[in-house]
């Protein structure tokens, strides 16, 4: 049997397409090599990039800084210039007769029992030249007056022949009572005025036929006798009553009452 060799080449080991081989892998690789160490690109300058357009900021307002209150300087006020603040209490009664002589608050001791704050104010009348005395009795809360008397004539060094009592009510008409010793009478009234509400029923005839001013009525020994206005449609302006007791002794002693108060108004009150 005869075998063919390959043919040998001399001074090589190797066929040449395996050095071409050889090469372009080296090539290859080398290439590799530099493509990882300077990048795919060639060097160049790296580009600008634009800078990013701000947001527009919003105006935050500050805090409101806090205002500050002017400080206000309390005046210095003297013991005779006192703010006055809302009614006061025993404030003075605006009484007129005349010229005034003397006047101020007292402290008096009432049958009754307690201390009572009273006005008193002496005046002359200018029509009579008279001395006209007259005191009010206040209330607990000082604020309104609950008595008042009126004694016209009035002379310190004689006792008193006259005296006008005006009792208060709060939600009703004034009562006044009058002490007469010259006449030996005691006079209590009581006068109101008629306010109607809404349209009237009657004819006008017989609303003036309704009224009776001046009714008398008199008890059966003439000693007590009324005098009766009665309005029941409001025509009149006026409605009410006077009784007048015919009574000497009542009378006197009734005066005799108010002069003790009025001696004790005289010994407390300050003399000028």
């Amino acid at each position: 049997m005869r075998i063919s060799r390959m043919p040998e080449y001399r001074g090589g080991s190797g066929s040449p397409m395996v050095l071409i081989l050889v090469l372009l892998a080296v090539l290859i690789v080398a290439g590799v090599v530099l493509y990882l160490l300077l990048g795919s690109n060639p060097v160049s300058p790296a580009p600008i990039e634009p800078e990013p357009v701000a947001a527009p900021v919003v105006p935050i307002a500050p805090p409101p800084q806090p205002v500050e209150q002017p400080v206000q300087e309390t005046p210095q006020t003297g013991p005779e210039d006192v703010p006055q603040m809302g009614p006061q209490p025993f404030q003075p009664p605006e009484v007129l007769y005349g010229e005034v002589l003397s006047d101020g608050f007292v402290d008096l001791q009432i049958v009754g029992g307690g201390i009572v704050r009273t006005f008193y104010t002496f005046q002359v009348d200018t029509s009579t030249q008279n001395i006209v005395l007259f005191f009010a009795l206040y209330d607990p809360s000082g604020m309104a007056i609950s008595r008042s008397m009126v004694v016209e004539d009035y002379s310190p060094s004689e006792l008193i022949d006259n005296a006008q009592l005006t009792v208060y009510y709060p939600d009703a008409p004034a009562t006044v009572i009058r002490f007469d010793k010259e006449a030996g009478t005691v006079q209590s009234s009581q006068f109101y005025t008629t306010q109607p509400h809404g349209p009237g029923l009657f004819s006008s005839q017989m609303r003036i036929a309704l009224i009776k001013q001046n009714l008398p009525l008199v008890n059966s020994d003439g000693a007590i006798a009324a005098a009766m206005q009665l309005d029941p449609t409001g025509v009149a302006d006026l409605s009410g009553y006077q009784v007048t007791i015919q009574d000497p002794a009542t009378t006197q002693s009734g005066l005799d009452e108010v002069q003790a108060i009025i001696d004790q108004l005289e010994s407390r009150r300050p003399r000028s």
